[in-house]
């Protein structure tokens, strides 16, 4: 029984030191699900396990094993991550404020057209991001020449691109889509520029410090392996243990009734 005691106990450090290699940091809270992503993305392309979680309003939640945390906070510092949270123009002009004006009703109406035209052209053959900009009109100045003849609406978009894209048949067709989203833009006041999206990079070969951090994640499981046979181990001694004391047992009070008999 002493040799049973000191066995569990010595596996119950073993688990609490599977515990404290399994543990995991919160590196980020509170982003938003494009930040999150944007930070999980890079820490997996350099082999560092990350995880994101949803806290409710709080937002995302980044987390990586602790061996891991001082390479994720120096990698993130490296690629200045997490990117600044896009401007959205509801937080600008909130639709429940207590005071409308229609300024605010114009700027949620054309914020609201350029995310749909941003989806649009995302589905494009080749277009791989897109943002569009619509000209906001500040209102006119009472007695001014504006208040007579409202500006001409611009529309501009920045779209990136993949590799083996014809750049002249993609422009004109999105001049195009925009020219026709709107009914009084003229085509020149339509302006697109295209740039080559990043090429998608390869995994780097582990080196020797990934190569310890990897090896690291690994000791969590065999040690878990290693504590259940070690478990299963110390129960079917301590069953073996107990079938013989009870077989001892019966069999001196066998041997007891032989010789109460006998008598």
């Amino acid at each position: 029984m002493r040799a049973f005691d000191r066995s569990t106990r010595a596996l119950g450090l073993l688990a609490l030191l599977v515990l404290a290699g399994c543990t995991r940091t919160e590196l980020l809270q509170a982003l938003d699900e494009r930040q999150a992503n944007e930070v999980v993305s890079v820490l997996l392309r350099h082999n560092i396990d990350a995880q994101k979680r949803l806290q409710g309003k709080d937002g995302f939640v980044v987390r990586v094993a602790s061996d891991d945390l001082a390479d994720a906070i120096d990698l993130i510092a490296q690629q200045q991550l997490p990117s600044q949270p896009r401007t959205q123009i509801s937080t600008q002009f909130p639709s429940d404020a207590m005071v409308s004006t229609p300024l605010g009703e114009r700027a949620r109406l054309l914020s609201a057209i350029e995310q749909r035209l941003e989806e649009t052209l995302a589905t494009l053959d080749g277009v791989q991001s897109a943002r569009v900009h619509v000209s906001y009109d500040a209102g006119p100045v009472a007695g001014s020449l504006q208040q007579r003849r409202p500006p001409a609406m611009h529309v501009a978009a920045v779209l990136a691109h993949g590799q083996g894209v014809d750049e002249e048949v993609l422009l004109q067709r999105v001049k195009r889509l925009l020219r026709n989203a709107f009914v009084d833009v003229s085509y020149d006041n339509v302006s697109v520029v295209l740039t080559p999206a990043a090429a998608a990079r390869s995994l780097s070969v582990t080196d020797a410090g990934t190569a310890g951090a990897t090896g690291r994640r690994w000791l969590g499981p065999v040690l878990l392996l290693v504590l259940l046979g070690g478990l299963g181990w110390a129960l079917l001694r301590r069953a073996g243990a107990a079938r013989a004391f009870i077989g001892h047992r019966f069999r001196r009070a066998s041997h007891g009734d032989r010789h109460a008999t006998t008598d």
